[in-house]
């Protein structure tokens, strides 16, 4: 399945058009001019009828749809467009049913624009003591010195780089020869792209095993959201929970509003040791996707067993401006069970908004090994 983007607008709110017929994006066809008039905003209008069932857009001469996005909408679209995974479309895709067309229905109160940033090597190699596929999106000081530990020879970083730097790295695990290595690519505002190279066919490789790793930082504004596209053996490593109740509430602003919603969707946990690493794809339940949660970040096991995200994104969980979230996790009934619970970081912002939740989410399909005992 692929998106086509048949003409955009500049209006609040989104709609994204999904179509399983659609004609493949390719990724040296446009992909980032498009990313980057998404953000910028600089597209044309056109004239909308109606019909009975949403408002479209068409273009008289080429009769194609539109689509209309607020500023922090393009931003999203941006995460979707430039991240090559289909796993956040995948599960958002049934949301809502119109005309034959699945579509995503977006309501987006953000309102900044985010730079693509250069990553900065901090290490790399071909030999490393965490031989399974790991990732880590380290955004404070506690969990990068348990990477320490467990990887080894890393640089040192102190509280205050991480203020406004992001670290991400990647494990590949064993191969039973060189010639592999990884590659991490930031495409957009905090979409991370991981890949495996493998030798050609017929390559002369040292006959070794190795256990490839890349460990980059990129500089980020404040609780910028990061996402992971995870393939390959990464990808083998995540074990899913599907959401079956939660709520959250958002409160704040200078008139003091409080809005209480349920949530749906799935979290997605690797786990390695004193790690692990959560990928959430969350949101408000109903049709109207306004409040969301699309962010990869890895807590620290605590003595107690629970796992302690310290700084989260809070995407558009909770109105701007805010601090950003903290997680705790828990896993119960030999890990098939999962409890989540969200709370606004401490904050100085005069007229901000914070919010807390939890959810509760089961295991999807069998239980993989779990590499840390909990």
């Amino acid at each position: 399945m692929t998106l086509t983007f048949k003409g955009i607008g500049a209006r609040s709110g989104a709609v994204m058009v999904i179509n399983k017929k659609s004609r493949q994006l390719s990724r040296q066809s446009g992909r980032t001019k498009i990313a980057q008039r998404f953000i910028a905003g600089k597209t044309a209008r056109c004239s909308a009828p109606q019909s009975a069932k949403r408002t479209t857009e068409t273009i008289p001469r080429e009769g194609r749809l539109a689509v209309f996005l607020s500023p922090v909408s393009r931003a999203l679209v941006l995460v979707l467009l430039l991240v090559p995974s289909t796993k956040v479309l995948g599960y958002f895709q049934n949301v809502r049913f119109a005309d034959g067309n699945r579509i995503i229905t977006m309501s987006a109160t953000q309102n900044k624009e985010m730079k693509p940033y250069e990553l900065k090597v901090l290490a790399e190699g071909f030999h490393s003591s965490i031989n399974h596929p790991f990732v880590a999106v380290v955004r404070d000081a506690d969990p990068y010195a348990a990477l320490r530990n467990l990887a080894g020879n890393l640089p040192k970083l102190d509280s205050d780089f991480f203020k406004s730097n992001v670290v991400v790295a990647a494990f590949l695990g064993e191969r039973n020869t060189g010639g592999y290595s990884v590659e991490i690519s930031l495409e957009g505002s905090g979409g991370i792209r991981l890949v495996e190279h493998k030798p050609g066919k017929g390559m002369m490789v040292p006959q070794v095993i190795t256990s490839p790793f890349k460990i980059v930082s990129f500089p980020v504004v404040g609780t910028m959201p990061v996402v992971v596209a995870f393939e390959g053996g990464w990808e083998a490593r995540l074990q899913s929970y599907h959401v079956t109740s939660g709520t959250f509430t958002n409160s704040g602003g200078f008139a003091g509003t409080v809005e209480k919603y349920p949530l749906e969707g799935k979290v997605s946990v690797m786990r390695e040791d004193s790690l692990a690493t959560f990928s959430f794809l969350l949101k408000n339940a109903g049709e109207k996707n306004e409040h969301l949660l699309f962010a990869t970040a890895t807590g620290i096991v605590e003595s107690d067993g629970a796992i302690t995200i310290k700084k989260l994104s809070a995407f558009t969980f909770v109105s701007n401006p805010n601090s950003g979230l903290q997680a705790r996790a828990k896993f119960t009934n030999h890990d098939t069970r999962l409890l989540l619970e969200f709370s606004s970081l401490p904050s100085m912002i005069a007229d901000g908004y914070g919010g807390s939740g939890s959810i509760e989410a089961i295991i999807i399909g069998p239980a993989l090994p779990a590499v840390i005992s909990l």
